[in-house]
């Protein structure tokens, strides 16, 4: 599709702009600004209006932003209508996208490290921090820009939020959750339930269908693959805590994908979740409620639980899916991942587990203290724990 060029007024050197960055967040301002500095008007199709004019609306009146915090949506905003101006200005590149292998579980569930591993190995193909940033390479701009641009991004994360880095290792180019894909069609639940206060937009969200966003997702992930090919017959592996919530939907769009479940005792992963939610939200607000998100976490949990196993469970997905423990993850990261590989069809050889020993080497795994006491949690070891939230088939 060939989108309408609107009239240039130059580009501002960053993309806020000044003064500009702390002002109230308003949908058709971000928009006219995303306007100015591309130089198109097409923004495809209108779903995507509602859902940014509500999570605007939710992240000015409900998530106590900070002005760090402000510039910081404002960004990320603005970024993901630019990027949805040259995805409408471009053509899909017409590039075979294998069906991807994608790790779903609760956050803190040992994604990060698994994905790692995984993507090491020549077969499999894992979207880094960059290119995630910037699927579309814009006008003027190369690899080695967009890279610089990312590592600034890491480096800011690791100033502004030091808890939040530690806990979750951040590298521009390490491989990354594509959950940034998602905002292109403003519909991502770790913004909803992660990053921001914002229980409007996330309780819109739970009840949305996702296949147009998750359609721009796969449209992405192919320009992410003809600036980058992959070699022939590799297969994208995926990861990120947002999908856990639409698995039909992306289904749908990425037929046949294959999903690896990673499970963790559920006591265990709420705490963890409640400490990463609260590293999150104090780097954007200085308003951030622990007991709020304890309370929110657990029913987020219990619900995204629910969904996740009524789809990995139905007999038409089951065959596609293989459980991997939290546990045996951490105690053997080696053994689980060549157990991942196994069944994907494919062998650890000694190259790639040599690969695999340096990398656990040079970045061992962070501790993370459980905030549960703060969040309104009962103690550990308190209460029945199961994997599968309460009601999960």
């Amino acid at each position: 599709m060939n989108a309408r060029r609107a009239p240039r007024q130059g580009r501002s050197g960053d993309e806020g702009g000044g003064d500009a960055r702390a002002e109230c967040l308003d949908a058709d301002g971000l928009r006219a600004e995303a306007v100015r500095l591309t130089g198109l008007a097409d923004f495809g199709a209108p779903g995507h209006g509602p859902a940014l004019d509500l999570l605007v609306s939710a992240l000015e009146t409900e998530a106590r932003l900070s002005p760090a915090g402000r510039a910081e949506a404002r960004d990320t905003l603005l970024r993901a209508l630019r990027t949805r101006l040259w995805l409408h200005a471009l053509p899909v590149p017409p590039v075979e996208q294998e069906p991807p292998v994608v790790l779903v579980g609760l956050p803190r569930t040992g994604s990060t490290l698994l994905h790692r591993l995984l993507a090491l190995h020549p077969a499999l193909r894992a979207p880094r921090l960059w290119e995630l940033l910037a699927p579309v390479t814009p006008p003027g701009a190369g690899a080695g820009s967009l890279l610089a641009e990312a590592e600034r991004h890491v480096a800011d994360l690791a100033r502004t939020a030091p808890d939040l880095a530690r806990v979750h290792p951040t590298g521009a180019d390490e491989p990354e959750e594509c959950e940034h894909l998602m905002n292109t069609d403003f519909r991502n639940s770790v913004l909803g339930l992660l990053s921001y206060r914002i229980p409007a937009y996330a309780s819109w969200l739970a009840a949305q269908d996702l296949t147009a966003a998750y359609t721009l997702h796969r449209a992405q992930l192919a320009h992410i693959l003809a600036r980058r090919p992959a070699p022939a017959g590799s297969r994208l592996v995926l990861k990120s805590p947002s999908h856990l919530w639409h698995l039909p939907d992306l289904d749908s769009v990425h037929a046949g994908a294959r999903f690896v479940v990673l499970e963790r005792d559920l006591e265990d992963a709420i705490g963890s979740v409640c400490g990463l939610v609260s590293a999150a939200r104090r780097k954007r607000s200085d308003a951030v409620d622990p007991v709020e998100i304890g309370r929110d976490m657990t029913a987020a949990t219990h619900t995204g639980l629910s969904r996740m196993y009524a789809f990995t469970t139905d007999p038409s997905v089951s065959d596609r899916c293989l459980t991997v423990s939290f546990t045996d993850l951490v105690a053997g990261p080696e053994a689980t991942a060549g157990r991942v590989l196994s069944w994907l069809g494919l062998t650890a050889d000694g190259a790639l587990r040599r690969l695999w020993r340096e990398h656990l080497s040079r970045n061992p795994r962070p501790d993370h203290v459980h905030p549960r006491a703060a969040c309104g949690l009962p103690p550990a070891g308190s209460q029945p724990s199961p994997h599968r939230s309460e009601g999960a088939s």
